[in-house]
């Protein structure tokens, strides 16, 4: 009944005690009267309060009792029993329906975050997708460290930690954090590009698992020459950066181009796998540029960041707006001009209105041959560009355009927007920073910031523009592994096309090579798909640490952080786009919720490119996950409107609908009463002083 303290003893099978811990007893139950049933209570003595109940010999007996029990029904068993006259009796024995895991005590140590990562792979994420960017990644990153010119011993020597770069937990993918950071220790100044790095992935808890290296005198000098080599390469790459991106882009064109994407319909087994090939030789073995670029957006921020000193927080943002030519805003900026078409053709409005609804969203053909033309250009070029961009699973504008028309009606009703005027928006900001620098800071200062700057903004341009040659890259893998899924499924060697995402990039060059271990590629699917579908309903941490076997002995846990306060009023993340909206919410999880955002404040748990036409329909940006360089504060900045991301717990504090005020410039969000009903939207504190003096 639990009336009394007890005893708790630890044995081991192999014939020992582990541990006792020693109850403080008060209390024992002692039978009434021999002519009265029952107990009664009665305080224990103070010298007999710490004795042991049963002592180490009864205990071994005991457990010689339990192992033998075990043993008769073949697992372990919850037993309950007494002890009369020396004699113990077994009242009860049942089987233990849930026996937790032992934890590991030895083996490596890994750090798992998805902090950055999961922009691009979010939620739950097939095998296929995972396989294939996991190869992706050793790839490119290998063909990096021969790009700045690392011994190919040393090369060699790390392919295990390439191979690991990646990890895949309960259906998530996770940065192995540690093989990030000891990759970085191949470079020179650990300590500076470890700090970069963790500000561009924007992670909440950065971790010390690796530490920069403490080397003799004599090791320095031993190492000097390497370091200097990887120096010079290093540096070198980052000079040649401007032809080297163009290059990378006319080549990557070309090698688009001589895909016919016509011809995958009717595509045997053996011509994908052929089309698989030309990919990896053409386009994914050749992208050491796109990396190399990304490690100078790392370090090329990080310097505009302490040059800014403490004002950075308040200037990054506004000095990195208004680019112009960066593609991410592109595919936005062309659906607002068709949309300013359909404005001013009633006729054709209600024709897109039309084309919404239908449950194949499709112009009535002939009817605006112009319009037309336009759309089949936007699939064209940005047809790859959706939410879930890089996860082969997700379906593209090319197999359901719905998307394109639900943000075409959405932009319908705000003649408000206009793509000029945002592009006027952003220099603003731009100029409004850049005069902020001329105000405080010293002439040194001011050349030290300007030198990082024009470092920063043609990084980040580069990268942006790059990571759309990789989304276009991506679509031509997906339909060619759907097109493998399609043969296979008319073959009976799987129950549905799309099973062909639960399997591995290996098993289906293994299936079609005559390597595979298990030819039952149907059986293998659906397995999977009941396992993945089940992971849908569990929810894991962002960042977790696991020692020896990752997947038992761990509990996945997060790092210790104070329980979310679901009646908070005020709630802190990172302003990304100064200004001041008061709005209700709408949350958007998926493409299966609402996309009508009609001038509330989008809220999510994160974003990728393919969010951006979303984002001209909003008043403001909340966003949970995220920092100052993911790809939700650069289209808010390069749109004009004032977003906060990184907001701890956010989708477990607000509701849709509730209305809240957003300041984009110092991160806060305040969670305004339930009844009120006010929407207002207020400019950026210089556009205001402008209207004051006007």
């Amino acid at each position: 009944s639990g009336v009394c303290n007890t005893d708790e003893y630890t044995w081991q099978h192999g014939g020992q005690e582990v541990a006792a811990a020693i109850a403080d007893k008060d209390l024992e139950l002692l039978p009434l009267a021999q002519d009265q049933p029952g107990t009664r209570e009665v305080e224990v003595s103070e010298d007999r309060r710490r004795e042991r109940c049963l002592d180490p010999s009864e205990v071994a007996a005991l457990g010689a009792v339990s192992e033998q029990i075990a043993a008769d029904f073949g697992r372990p068993m919850d037993i309950e029993w007494t002890r009369a006259e020396g004699t113990f009796w077994i009242l009860q024995a049942r089987p233990i329906t849930s026996l937790p895991e032992p934890p590991n005590v030895d083996g490596p140590v890994q750090v798992f975050d998805n902090s950055n990562i999961q922009e691009s792979y979010c939620g739950v994420t097939t095998p296929l997708t995972f396989s294939f960017a996991s190869e992706a990644y050793a790839s490119v990153y290998e063909q990096t460290m021969r790009a700045v010119r690392l011994p190919e011993p040393v090369i060699a020597e790390h392919r295990g930690l390439l191979r690991n770069l990646l990890g895949l937990v309960r259906g998530r993918v996770y940065y192995n954090i540690g093989n990030w950071y000891r990759g970085l220790l191949l470079l020179p100044s650990f300590g500076r590009n470890k700090e970069d790095m963790e500000a561009m992935m924007g992670l909440e808890d950065p971790v010390d698992l690796v530490e920069g290296e403490e080397l003799s005198l004599l090791e320095k000098v031993q190492r000097l020459p390497s370091l200097l080599r990887t120096l010079f390469a290093l540096q070198s790459q980052f000079r040649r950066l401007p032809r080297s991106v163009a290059g990378f882009l006319a080549d990557f064109e070309q090698s688009y181009r001589e895909v016919d994407r016509a011809e995958l319909s009717a595509a045997s087994y053996s011509r994908c796998m052929e089309l698989l090939e030309h990919l990896r030789s053409r386009m994914l073995d050749r992208w050491h540029v796109p990396i190399i670029n990304d490690f100078y957006v790392m370090m090329t921020t990080g310097a505009l960041r302490r040059a800014l000193g403490e004002r950075s927080d308040e200037l990054f943002t506004q000095l990195l707006s208004g680019e112009e030519g960066i593609e991410s805003t592109e595919p936005t900026k062309m659906l607002l001009r068709m949309a300013a078409e359909g404005r001013a053709q009633p006729e054709l409005a209600a024709a897109i209105r039309g084309a919404a609804s239908a449950e194949v969203p499709a112009l009535e053909a002939g009817r605006f041959p112009t319009f037309e033309a336009q759309i089949a250009d936007y699939i064209e070029r940005y047809g790859d560009r959706c939410m879930g961009e890089l996860k082969l699973e997700t379906t593209s504008l090319r197999e359901d355009p719905r998307f394109v028309f639900d943000v075409l009606v959405s932009f319908l009703g705000r003649e408000d927007l206009d793509a000029d005027d945002l592009a006027r928006r952003e220099q603003e900001l731009r100029a409004s920073g850049e005069a902020s620098v001329r105000a405080h800071y010293g002439l040194l200062a001011r050349w030290r910031i300007a030198r990082a700057l024009t470092r920063a903004r043609d990084s980040v341009k580069n990268r942006e523009n790059m990571r759309l040659a990789r989304t276009r890259m991506f679509g031509l893998y997906r339909d060619v592994y759907r097109r493998i899924g399609g043969v296979l499924a008319e073959a009976g060697r799987l129950d549905d096309e799309r099973d062909v995402f639960y399997l591995t990039t290996e098993e289906i060059r293994a299936y079609h090579e005559g390597r595979s271990v298990n030819a039952d590629l149907a059986s293998i699917a659906r397995v999977r798909r009941a396992e993945f579908e089940a992971y849908e309903q569990e929810d894991l941490p962002h960042q977790f640490t696991t020692v020896g076997p990752v997947y038992f002995g761990n509990r996945y846990a997060g790092p210790e952080r104070p329980s979310v306060d679901g009646d908070a009023r005020i709630l802190q993340g990172t302003g990304c786009y100064p200004g001041v909206v008061e709005a209700p919410l709408r949350v958007i999880l998926s493409p299966k919720d609402s996309l009508d955002v009609g001038g509330k404040i989008l809220c999510t748990v994160r974003t990728d490119p393919g969010w951006a036409p979303l984002f001209p329909s909003s008043s403001g940006i909340l966003v949970e996950r995220g920092s100052t360089l993911s790809h939700s504060a650069v289209v808010a900045r390069e749109l004009g409107i004032p977003a906060v991301v990184g907001v701890p717990g956010l989708l477990e504090i607000v509701e849709d609908g509730e209305p809240v005020r957003l300041d984009g410039g110092t991160g806060l969000v305040e969670r305004l009463r339930a009844d009120s009903s006010s929407v207002s939207v207020e400019l950026p504190q210089q556009e205001l002083e402008d209207e004051g003096e006007e």
